[in-house]
């Protein structure tokens, strides 16, 4: 390519020589075809501006229709905190809504259908403050009605009032840092968050368990993911997996009256007789 775009620069004590060939190869999530020149420069400028080392997926730049986006990982809000001496810690979580009152709630546990998700809060704490940096966001404003959003809506609001506290807290260290939760809803961003926080969710080889558990009766499947909160078996936290197994294993215990009355009570959930066939023909990984 003639007079290909390069940068040159030091992340993490590593020498970092970035060109465009390298991004529209390796670090486009996306049509990277379609990434034009001005997309690929600020992309460059911005890995070598804020030290970000995109082989370590610390960015990304997704391209998918006519918008590009820059993503960063949320790792690197954390570490840019952490390594700033004026930081002395964070708490963050969801504010929920119950018929009494509204309450903030740290970390992403709530009762789903009998309590209201409707956003996320953080604080942020700093050297010679008196007070934390609060800061708070509505759900509505950052639900886009997607598979990730639908499944895991308290891990979404939480990371986004998160990393919005962190950018404004420490302005030097992560201007012009966003998440991909605070982004759209293009389904290449969709995969970016699936994929940076893939260590907390179950696999394809998972997902075929359950069904193989079930015996590939797809009702018993979704009565039990309802149980959940779950609408598919996509984005189904590891934590949940064991209990969602043996809740299958009851449910196939019962007689036949007290199973279809179970079954029958469930909020049915098309999607999963479609991932049955779906994962009958995927390879799987564990």
């Amino acid at each position: 390519m003639n007079n290909e775009l390069m940068v040159k620069y030091e992340a993490g004590g590593q020498e970092i020589q970035l060109t465009q060939s390298d991004v529209k190869n390796f670090l486009v999530t996306g049509d990277a075809e379609k990434v034009t020149d001005k997309e690929f420069k600020l992309f460059l400028e911005l890995c070598k501006a804020q030290k970000l080392n995109p082989f370590l997926r610390e960015a990304y730049l997704i391209k998918f229709g006519n918008d590009a986006n820059i993503i960063t990982s949320k790792d690197v809000f954390l570490k840019r905190a952490r390594a700033n001496e004026s930081f002395r810690g964070f708490k963050a979580g969801i504010i929920v809504q119950s018929e009494k009152e509204i309450e903030k709630r740290e970390g992403t546990f709530y009762l789903k259908g009998q309590e209201n998700l409707v956003g996320g809060w953080a604080s942020i704490y700093i050297k010679d403050w008196d007070v934390p940096f609060d800061h708070t966001v509505a759900l509505t404003e950052f639900n886009k009605g997607t598979a990730t959003w639908k499944n895991m809506p308290a891990i979404m609001i939480r990371k986004v009032a998160l990393v919005q506290a962190l950018r404004e807290a420490f302005p030097d260290d992560l201007s012009q840092l966003y998440a991909a939760e605070e982004m759209g809803s293009d389904p290449s961003i969709e995969d970016t968050i699936v994929l940076e926080n893939k260590d907390e969710f179950i696999g394809n080889c998972d997902r075929k368990k359950i069904f193989d558990l079930a015996d590939g009766k797809a009702e018993v499947v979704k009565a039990v993911l309802s149980k959940y909160g779950y609408e598919s078996t996509r984005n189904i936290k590891k934590d949940d997996f064991d209990g969602i197994c043996e809740d299958i294993t009851k449910l196939l215990s019962l007689s036949k009256t007290e199973e279809d009355e179970i079954i029958e009570d469930a909020e049915v959930v098309e999607e999963v007789e479609e991932e049955e066939d779906f994962l009958k023909g995927t390879p799987f990984e564990g």
